[in-house]
C-alpha cells in the first residue's frame, strides 16, 4: 500500500529545478557536511580516548563513566532530534538548522574541558547532545534531495567517512594533548573549530527544494501527525526490523569505540597517545574505507535487488562478531590490533544504506521523521545504553574478580558481543520485507 501525499500535508508541485547549478553544488554539499560530520565524531567521541585521565582526577567507577559519556548525550539528542525532524518535514531551512547546531556543540565541547566536577560534565555532554540531535535529520533529507534513490547510499556513505577520520585524526592528536598538556586542552582543542565550518555552512551550503532529485517537487504546508507515521512505521516490517537492528548493531559498535581505548590501557600498559595513534588508524582507515564502500556496494547492488541494501550489512555483522571476541581475549596487542581491523571497518558499513533505505521507506514529508527514528534507535541504545551498561557491568565483574578492572571489563565487553549476531538477523529479516515497500 502506497500513501499518498495528500495523506502527509504534502501537496505535488510542477517538476521543478533549483535556480542555480544543483549538480555541481551538490558536490560541495557533500564535503561540507563531511566536514561537519567529522566535528560532530571527533566532538562526540574524543572523550573515549580520555576516559582513564578523567576517571583518575573524579575519581569515578566505570558505570559513572558510561554514564558520563553516553546517558546525557543520548537523551538530549533524542529529545531535540524528534521536534526538529517535524520541524524540517515541516518545510524549516535545513542549512541553517546544521549551522546554529554545529555551533552549539562545539561551544559545548569546549565547555567539557572547562568542568570542575562529575556533574558539570554531565551537563556539558548534554549540551553537545542537543547540538548534534539538529544534524541527522537535517544532513539526510538534504542529501535526499540533491541524490537520486540509485546514488544516495553511496552519497551518504561520502559523507559519513568524517565519522572514521575523525578517528584517525582525532584520537591521536587527542591522546597526544591529553599526555602532554592535559584532558582539558585536548576538549577545549577540538570544539572551536566547528565555529568557523558553522558559518561557512551557513554563508556558503544553498537549500534545495524538497524533491528535487526526483523531479517531483512539493510543497509541504505543515508536519505530517505522528499518528500517521507510526502508522507507516507498524505497517512496514522492513522499518521495524531496521530499528531493532540500528539498535542492537550500535550497542556493540558505540559500546566498543567508548570502551576498547580504556581496555588497552589497562590490558597492555598504555598511555592515551599510544593508544590514540594505534586505535584510530585502525578505526580511521578501515572505517573510512568501509563507509564509502559499503554506501557504493549497497547502491551498486540493490539498483539490482533491493534485498542487497539489508542483507549486505547482515553479513557484515556476523563476519564481525569472531573477530570482535578474539580481540578481546587475546593476550597479544599485535593480534587484538589485527582483530580489531575487521570489526572497525564493518561495524558502521550498515548506516549509508539503512539511512538510504528510510529515505525510500517515506514519503517525502515523512523523510526528516522516518531517518530520525532510526537515529534515535541507534544513538539512544548505542550511546545511551551501551557505555553504562558496559560500565555496570565492568564494575560487576571487577567485583567478583578480586578487584582486578583489566578482567572486568574485558569481560564486560564479551558479554556485549551477543548484540551482534541479534542485530544480523533483523537486518536479514528487513532484507525478506523490503520488496515492495518503497515509496519512490
Amino acid at each position: 500500500m502506497t500513501t499518498t501525499s495528500e495523506d502527509f500535508a504534502a501537496t505535488p508541485g510542477p517538476a521543478v529545478t533549483a535556480d542555480f547549478d544543483w549538480r555541481s553544488h551538490r558536490k560541495y554539499v557533500v564535503f561540507i557536511i563531511a566536514v561537519a560530520f567529522f566535528l560532530n565524531s571527533l566532538d562526540r567521541n574524543i572523550i573515549n580516548i580520555l576516559l582513564q585521565s578523567i576517571k583518575k582526577e573524579f575519581n569515578l567507577t566505570d558505570a559513572e563513566l558510561g554514564t558520563m559519556t553516553g546517558l546525557y548525550f543520548a537523551i538530549l539528542y533524542n529529545l531535540v532530534g524528534l521536534p526538529v525532524a517535524r520541524w524540517i518535514d515541516g518545510g524549516a531551512v535545513r542549512r541553517n538548522i546544521i549551522a546554529g547546531g554545529l555551533a552549539l556543540w562545539s561551544v559545548a565541547t569546549a565547555m567539557c574541558g572547562l568542568a570542575q566536577n562529575y556533574w558539570q560534565m554531565l551537563l556539558c555532554r548534554a549540551a553537545i547532545g542537543v547540538g548534534e540531535g539538529t544534524f541527522g535529520p537535517s544532513t539526510m533529507t538534504m542529501v535526499s534531495d540533491y541524490f537520486g534513490p540509485h546514488e544516495r547510499a553511496k552519497a551518504m556513505g561520502t559523507y559519513l567517512l568524517g565519522l572514521p577520520l575523525a578517528a584517525l585524526v582525532g584520537l591521536p592528536l587527542g591522546g597526544w594533548v591529553a599526555v602532554h598538556y592535559g584532558w582539558r586542552s585536548a576538549l577545549m582543542l577540538v570544539g572551536f573549530p566547528g565555529l568557523i565550518v558553522a558559518l561557512i555552512v551557513r554563508l556558503t551550503v544553498k537549500e534545495p527544494p524538497r524533491g528535487l532529485a526526483e523531479g517531483k517537487a512539493v510543497k509541504i504546508a505543515k508536519p505530517v501527525p505522528l499518528g500517521q507515521v507510526f502508522a507507516l512505521v507498524k505497517r512496514k516490517k522492513t522499518v521495524m526490523h531496521l530499528l531493532a537492528a540500528a539498535s542492537l548493531s550500535s550497542f556493540s559498535t558505540i559500546g566498543g569505540a567508548v570502551w576498547f581505548p580504556a581496555f588497552l590501557q589497562r590490558d597492555f600498559g598504555l598511555n592515551a597517545a599510544q593508544v590514540g595513534a594505534s586505535w584510530g588508524v585502525v578505526v580511521g582507515l578501515s572505517g573510512a574505507l568501509c563507509a564509502f564502500g559499503g554506501g557504493w556496494l549497497a547502491d551498486r547492488f540493490g539498483a539490482r535487488n533491493a534485498k542487497y541494501y539489508m542483507s549486505l550489512p547482515a553479513l557484515t555483522m556476523a563476519i564481525s562478531l569472531p573477530f570482535y571476541l578474539l580481540a578481546t581475549v587475546t593476550g597479544s596487542y599485535w593480534l587484538c590490533f589485527a582483530c580489531l581491523i575487521v570489526p572497525s571497518a564493518l561495524n558502521n558499513s550498515w548506516i549509508p544504506s539503512g539511512i538510504a533505505v528510510t529515505q525510500r521507506l517515506a514519503p517525502i514529508a515523512m523523510r526528516g521523521i522516518l531517518g530520525m527514528l532510526v537515529t534515535m534507535a541507534a544513538n539512544l541504545v548505542g550511546h545511551g545504553f551501551a557505555p553504562p551498561l558496559i560500565g555496570f557491568l565492568s564494575d560487576t565483574f571487577t567485583a567478583h574478580l578480586g578487584g582486578n578492572s583489566t578482567e572486568g571489563l574485558r569481560w564486560a565487553l564479551v558479554a556485549s558481543s551477543v548484540f551482534y549476531p541479534w542485530a544480523a538477523l533483523h537486518f536479514w529479516l528487513a532484507s525478506r520485507s523490503i520488496a515492495g515497500e518503497f515509496e519512490d
